[in-house]
C-alpha cells in the first residue's frame, strides 16, 4: 500500500466472495492470553483472554509470587468484564466467542506477580508478570516490526527468537500490521501463537498498521479490525473515543512511549487535527527523560518508490522542537536507520516478518538492509538509550546509543557493526 496523507486538508477493499469456512471456536480454556501496559505500570496491569461462547462469568486470579507453591492460597479473584461476541468476517469465517478483560490496580511497584484467568473448571496456567518501578531505572525492551505474513510459522520463529536473545524484556512493542486481513480470525490466532506464554508474560503494546483497517461493503469509512479492542486492552488515554487504544502514552521507567495512529492521520482530517493537538500536550508537558514515538507508517520510507514527505512534513517540526528521541515504524518492509537532523529523533524503520520489499533510492539512512528479518533490543537508563539491531540469525546488525543529562537533544554515537551491510536486491511479493 502506498503512502497517501492527505493531512494538508486536516490543518488548513472491495470485498471478496468466499464459501461460507468455519473457523475453529473459541476453547472452553482460556485462549489468547495477553498482558498489557497500562499508563500506570508500576501499580497496573491490563489482561484480556477469551474462551468459548456462552462459558459464563471469567475472573482473574493473582499473587504475589512466591519462593514455593503458597501464592495458590493467598490469591485473590476479581471478575473480568465479558463482552460476547460474534461476526462473520470478510473471509467468511464465523467467530463466535466471549471476550474478557480486567485490569488489576493497587499493585505493589517493582514486583513479581502470579496469575491466572478463566472459571471454575478451566483455568489457564499460572503465569508470572513483573511491575515497572516508581521511579527512573535501567531495563530493557524489545521493538519490532511488521509480522504479516506466515505469522505463526516464520513470525512465530522470529519473534521467539527476539524473546530468547532478551529474555528479561520488560517490555514488547510491534510497530503495526500483526496480521495482513483485518477482521481475519485465523490470522489472529496465528499472532497469539507465535509464543502464547511469553505473550502473557512479556507486557505488549501495539500500535495499527494499515492492515489492521478495513472498509466493509457499503461502508463510508475505514473501520479498525473488530478484534482489536476486543483482543487488547490498552490504555485509554488518548485524544478521543474513536483513537481509543490506538493512541495513548505509557511512562515507563524514565521513558515516554507515545503511540500515534498513522493510517488514521492518513485517512480522517478531523483525527490528524485531534492526535497533532495532543501530541503537542503529550511532549510540552512530559516528566520523562526519553521520548519514543511508536507509530506504523514511517516519516522516512526506506522501500523503493515510497516517501512520507507530507506526514513528515506535519510532524518533524514538533518531534524536533520536542527533542523526542526514537521514532519507531513498519510498514516497509525493509531496515533504516539514520538522524536526518542533529536537534531531531532517531528514525528507524524495521520488519520482522518475511515479506520483504527492496530498498529505495536513499541516502537518509547511516545503516539499512533489505531481505533481512531485524528486532532491537532498547536498554534504557536515566542518561543513555542503547539500541541494538539483531538479525534473525541473532548476529548484531546495527548500533547506537543515545547519550543526554537534560531534557535537550540527545548526542548520538554510533557504535561499530559485527556485520556488513546486507542489501539483498529483491522484487515486490
Amino acid at each position: 500500500m502506498r503512502l497517501s496523507l492527505r493531512l494538508a486538508a486536516a490543518l488548513s477493499c472491495s470485498v471478496l466472495a468466499f464459501a461460507v469456512v468455519p473457523v475453529a471456536q473459541a476453547e472452553s480454556l482460556p485462549e489468547r492470553v495477553i498482558v498489557n501496559l497500562t499508563e500506570t505500570p508500576a501499580t497496573s496491569l491490563a489482561f484480556n483472554w477469551r474462551a468459548e461462547a456462552g462459558g459464563g462469568e471469567g475472573f482473574i486470579e493473582y499473587a504475589p509470587l512466591t519462593p514455593g507453591p503458597a501464592y495458590p492460597q493467598t490469591a485473590v479473584r476479581i471478575a473480568a468484564k465479558r463482552t460476547a461476541a460474534a461476526f462473520t468476517t470478510r473471509d467468511q469465517e464465523q467467530v463466535s466467542a466471549d471476550y474478557y478483560s480486567v485490569q488489576l490496580t493497587g499493585l505493589t511497584q517493582d514486583t513479581q506477580y502470579v496469575y491466572r484467568v478463566g472459571r471454575e473448571g478451566a483455568w489457564s496456567a499460572w503465569r508470572q508478570v513483573r511491575t515497572a518501578a516508581a521511579e527512573a531505572r535501567p531495563f530493557t525492551f524489545l521493538y519490532v516490526g511488521d509480522v504479516q505474513n506466515d505469522i505463526r510459522s516464520m513470525g512465530g520463529l522470529a519473534v521467539r527468537r527476539a524473546l530468547r536473545q532478551t529474555p528479561d524484556a520488560a517490555f514488547m512493542l510491534f510497530a503495526g500490521d500483526l496480521i495482513n486481513r483485518a477482521d481475519n480470525d485465523g490470522e489472529w490466532g496465528q499472532w497469539f501463537d507465535m509464543d502464547p506464554h511469553r505473550l502473557a508474560e512479556t507486557p505488549s503494546l501495539m500500535t495499527p498498521g494499515n492492515h489492521e483497517y478495513m472498509k466493509p461493503e457499503g461502508a463510508e469509512a475505514q473501520q479498525l479490525s473488530p478484534q482489536w479492542r476486543l483482543q487488547f486492552n490498552l490504555p485509554d488515554n488518548g485524544p478521543s473515543d474513536r483513537l481509543s487504544e490506538t493512541v495513548y502514552r505509557v511512562d515507563y521507567q524514565g521513558v515516554r512511549v507515545i503511540s500515534l495512529d498513522a493510517d488514521m492521520m492518513d485517512e480522517d482530517p478531523q483525527s490528524a487535527r485531534d492526535q497533532l493537538a495532543w501530541l503537542e500536550g503529550q511532549l510540552t508537558d512530559n516528566p520523562a527523560r526519553w521520548t519514543v514515538i511508536l507509530m506504523h507508517y514511517p516519516l522516512y520510507s526506506t522501500a523503493r518508490g515510497r516517501d512520507g514527505a507530507e506526514l513528515r512534513a506535519v510532524l518533524q517540526p514538533v518531534l524536533d522542537r520536542h527533542h523526542v528521541d526514537l521514532v519507531l515504524a513498519g510498514h516497509d518492509h525493509t531496515y533504516g536507520r539514520g538522524r536526518p537532523h542533529d536537534q531531531g529523533p532517531v528514525y528507524m524503520v524495521s520488519n520482522i516478518g518475511p515479506k520483504q520489499y527492496p530498498l529505495g533510492d536513499i541516502d537518509w539512512p547511516v545503516r539499512k538492509g533489505s531481505g533481512i528479518q531485524v528486532f532491537q533490543q532498547i536498554e534504557a537508563t536515566p542518561d543513555r538509550l542503547t539500541v541494538r539491531a539483531f538479525t534473525m540469525d541473532g548476529l548484531l546488525y546495527d548500533a547506537f546509543q543515545l547519550d543526554k543529562t537534560g531534557q535537550g537533544a540527545a548526542r548520538l554515537t554510533d557504535l561499530k557493526p559485527a556485520t556488513p551491510e546486507l542489501i539483498l536486491r529483491r522484487e515486490d511479493r
